[in-house]
């Protein structure tokens, strides 16, 4: 691989020698940096800081000029940046790092400020012509050539269990599950920010990485360096805007589902979470709290189903909890909003799935509108925050991204120009001018949004992503982890996913038995071990429970975790003071921390949660079996009622079977509609028929699945066979079938709604059926690697294990391995209910000895902006490793409500002594501290 590079580059000299005198190259110097001018391309290149570069270039027919949404860096300062010009190349030099421009064709090499190579510009950037909707531009492309061996991540959050993007193909395009930020991070600790707002293909395979836009004026991107990937994303960050920190509540236990019907129902919920004594913060309202589809995302509660909502809201404080709304950029036909907003042109014509419109939130004029109702209708309420859903946006479908774009494109335009070109956006402009509006409000709460979607910069906009309506399986759970370390490797530190899936039996989800099975309640059990240790801590879902106490012979283990998190709370509100303040990432993947072991690089299954705890989920179940996947009826089990291969498929223009529309063979049932339908069906509506013979090779049970949104009967020799599990896929009760023996089959279907369509018919065979019922003999163990350089205490024992190597870990259902890195400070508060209970006080600080180390103690007035004044105070704690001696420095800074006197109940950890959940009965030094400088020495 490196001889190929070097032979590339000899290459692209004497390509060089041979083009350069048909060039004419101008040369301006412009505020840190230059613009080169030739007869087909030009390019600026300018630093905004000594380790940040904007990149831009254009075609003789394009424009440099762009206002970006994303960047909002608003001065650069002046720098000493050196300039050298030679016949072949151009040289510039900060401090951070070099950079060298080919004359001929203007492709660039990054080298830091060590000299070493980080990354070169493959060959000329491409700019091909295209017409979308009125909207003239270019498909643009610049590749790129990477190190053989160093490891790329970030781009957002995506489904397809990928952690290192080495040698793989990501489209960015804003879906159900799928999240866009065009920002990549390098373990040769450099970044690429990609300003393109349309959609987007990163791929990397042996010819190098490129990365193709499909509409924009010009090829407009940043490259960032830094000493470590932190100093990258930190860099990513004073671009696009810092992350605001969050209420003290917001890093609690959130509880939600889909949906409490009404008053009774949610306040019972909070009522038993106090009764149990179960640790929470925050309970959240799902969609139709306004009822009726008529009324979606009206900005009122509905007066029968939640009466006199400002006075529960109201009691809901008085016990403590915060509470957020689900609100939509979507709004039903009987609104107010929407016929303010249709009034005002500011609505998209298409009618989404439950008869919606979305408004258009590229215009600052109808988000204003929008923040009016929200704000008269919801925020006077007394509600903490929004749950903004569909930020896609899902106008008629965004379950896959082929069909989201599709959709928005048949939309056309939106106020700043063609969906082709702002594909990517509409929820940062969203999420840019609701904070805003927020903020005009109050300086005395600290804002919230949490959404399905998100974009480069959206961190400045208190804005938490969650992965979308997953569903219930040990594999979609598992690549939920490197889902969320990508996304927040993009600069976007805060991110969640529903605990227990959004879907238990559908959208790949596996349990159409339910909830109350042990086999989905071991993966709820799991997967809430994992959300434990993510920056927001969620539960949420459909179609069954999802209370801590529903969850059978797991709810102790359960709230176990629980417990966990609150008691970490002192270290995980610390963290997120370094957010705001340092730009850092809590929830880390491995090459974060450990870019010198390469053996990091692909571990999608481990991450840091801060700088201290490494986190190992168990992804596997090793207790109750769960069910197996049905498979698609293949058509070899078909025929025609002539005896032909497939069925006899009768396709009709409505939805009662009156008007026909085509007949034809169907080899199978694979009806999968996301990108328009054909012409044979209506746009809006459209019935289908199939019937043939079908012949079972194997004796025995079947259950049949039908993944279909719609209307559905099969019959089997004329019998209906019932459903038994309903959701947006069905199954239907078992049936023998022989061998052998052929059986008359038909399956009917109605669709009568516009976008997707799906009917696609899958099965449950004998041997499946059989499989499922086999006995679990597993042992309650996983695998952890251990990063190298350094010594690991596993949490639960206190144990001493040395790092570069792969270790066999407890993983019972009681816990996950989890192991705390040497010359870490841990604070540890005691057990509380809610965030806010009591005081941390007193703080039991766990030493883990074998490195020098240090943590810095936050803590501020809890929900309000008092800390963007310095209202705050931090205690800075250093462990000296050599000497075993802890230094407690000054407080720093007041507020009110401050502990000024204050104890410390300090561990020195090692076997069974400071390990596991519960309080250290017997701690090594306990400190009485005033805010003074203290040092202490513990025996060696």
């Amino acid at each position: 691989m490196k001889s190929a590079f070097y032979k590339l580059i000899f290459i692209s000299l004497i390509l060089y020698s041979y083009s350069c005198s048909t060039y004419e190259i101008k040369i301006i110097h412009i505020k840190n940096g230059v613009k080169l001018n030739s007869k087909d391309m030009n390019l600026t290149l300018q630093f905004y800081s000594d380790n940040i570069l904007r990149v831009v270039k254009w075609a003789e027919s394009g424009t440099p000029d762009k206002k970006s949404l994303s960047v909002i860096l608003d001065s650069i300062p002046d720098l000493d940046i050196s300039i050298q010009d030679s016949d072949k190349q151009l040289t510039l030099q900060s401090t951070a790092m070099t950079i060298r421009i080919l004359k001929n064709n203007f492709t660039i090499e990054y080298l830091n400020h060590k000299g070493q190579r980080l990354l070169t510009e493959k060959e000329k950037a491409s700019f091909s012509p295209i017409v979308y909707s009125s909207d003239s531009g270019f498909a643009i492309q610049q590749s790129f050539l990477l190190s053989e061996e160093e490891g790329i991540y970030g781009l957002g959050q995506h489904q397809y269990g990928y952690f290192n993007y080495r040698d793989k193909e990501i489209k960015l395009v804003q879906t159900n599950t799928d999240a866009v930020n065009p920002f990549l991070i390098s373990t040769r600790n450099y970044g690429i920010l990609w300003d393109n707002y349309s959609r987007t293909i990163f791929k990397d395979d042996e010819n190098g990485m490129h990365i193709t836009s499909d509409m924009g004026d010009n090829i407009d991107y940043y490259f960032i360096t830094g000493n470590n990937m932190d100093e990258v994303i930190s860099g990513y960050r004073q671009l696009t805007g810092k992350a605001p920190m969050y209420g003290k509540w917001a890093y609690g236990y959130w509880q939600s589902k889909e949906h409490y019907d009404n008053r009774d129902e949610l306040m019972s919920v909070a009522k038993k979470y106090r009764k149990l004594k179960m640790p929470i913060d925050n309970i959240i309202q799902d969609w139709d709290y306004w009822n009726g589809r008529e009324n979606w995302s009206g900005m009122f509660f509905d007066k029968t189903l939640f009466p006199n909502p400002k006075q529960m809201i109201d009691e809901l404080h008085k016990m403590n909890y915060h509470m957020i709304i689900s609100i939509w950029p979507a709004l039903g036909p009987n609104t107010e909003i929407y016929k303010d907003m249709d009034r005002n042109g500011f609505l998209y014509n298409p009618v989404g799935w439950a008869g919606f419109k979305y408004y258009d939130a590229f215009n600052p004029k109808a988000n204003q509108l929008y923040w009016k109702y929200l704000k008269n209708g919801l925020y006077t309420k007394g509600l903490d925050g929004w749950w903004i859903d569909s930020t896609e946006p899902d106008v008629i479908n965004a379950l896959t991204k082929e069909s989201t774009e599709y959709e928005m494109k048949k939309v056309g335009r939106n106020y700043l120009g063609s969906w082709a070109r702002y594909l990517n956006a509409f929820s940062l402009v969203m999420t840019d001018d609701l904070y805003k509006y927020w903020r005009n409000e109050t300086a005395d709460r600290r804002a919230y949004i949490l959404t399905r979607s998100t974009y480069a910069g959206q961190q400045r906009n208190a804005a938490t992503t969650w992965s979308g309506d997953i569903g219930a399986s040990w594999e979609i759970y598992k690549n939920q982890i490197s889902a969320g370390l990508n996304h927040c490797m993009s600069g976007i530190p805060y991110w969640t996913f529903d605990i227990g899936a959004f879907v238990i039996g559908a959208y790949e989800g596996l349990f159409s038995g339910g909830g109350k099975t042990p086999a989905y309640q071991e993966l709820y059990a799991r997967m809430f071990q994992l959300g434990a240790f993510t920056p927001i801590f969620r539960s949420h879902g459909s179609e069954t429970p999802r209370e801590i106490w529903e969850m059978g012979e797991f709810v102790e283990p359960i709230l176990k975790f629980d417990h966990l998190r609150y008691r970490l709370l002192p270290y995980i509100y610390s963290l997120a003071w370094k957010v705001t303040n340092e730009d850092y990432t809590i929830m880390r993947g491995l090459p974060m921390d450990f870019n010198h072991d390469k053996k990091t690089f692909d571990i999608d299954d481990q991450f840091m949660f801060g700088p201290s705890i490494m986190v190992c989920p168990v992804t596997e179940f090793m207790y109750y079996r769960p069910p197996e996947p049905s498979i698609m009826v293949k058509n070899d089990f078909f025929k025609t009622l002539d005896n032909q291969p497939g069925l006899n498929a009768r396709y009709y223009k409505d939805n009662h079977y009156q008007i026909p529309g085509k007949e034809q063979i169907d080899s199978v049932i694979n009806v999968f509609w996301y990108t328009g339908r054909p012409d044979f069906v209506s746009d809006s509506m459209f019935s289908i028929k199939w019937e043939g013979k079908l012949t079972p090779k194997e004796t025995g049970k079947y259950q049949f699945h039908l993944k279909s949104f719609d209307a559905k009967r099969i019959k089997i020799d004329g019998e209906e066979l019932p459903i038994i599990y309903t959701s947006v896929e069905q199954y239907t009760d078992t049936v023998n079938f022989t061998a052998g023996r052929e059986y008359h089959f038909e399956l009917e279907t109605e669709n009568s709604s516009t976008g997707a369509a799906r009917m696609q018919l899958f099965w449950k065979t004998p041997a499946i059926l059989a499989k499922e019922k086999e006995p679990v003999s597993k042992d309650k163990t996983r695998k952890v690697y251990l990063p190298a350089n350094t010594i690991w205490y596993d949490f639960w024992t206190g144990k001493k294990v040395k790092g570069g190597q792969i270790i066999v870990s407890n993983a019972s259902i009681e816990k996950i391995p989890i192991y705390i890195k040497a010359g870490s400070i841990i604070p540890m508060g005691p057990f509380i209910q809610y965030s806010t209970e009591k005081p941390a006080d007193p703080i039991e600080l766990r030493i883990y000895p074998g490195a020098d180390g240090e943590f810095t103690l936050y803590e501020d007035e809890n929900d309000n902006y008092n800390y963007e004044k310095g209202i705050y105070s931090t205690i800075q704690f250093q462990w000296n490793d050599t000497e075993r001696s802890l230094t407690i420095g000054p407080r720093q800074g007041e507020f009110h409500g401050m502990l000024k006197n204050r104890k410390f109940n300090v561990t020195i950890v090692n076997d069974n002594h400071g390990s596991d959940i519960q309080i250290c009965k017997i701690p090594d030094k306990t400190l009485k501290y005033n805010g003074e400088k203290t040092i202490v020495k513990f025996d060696k």
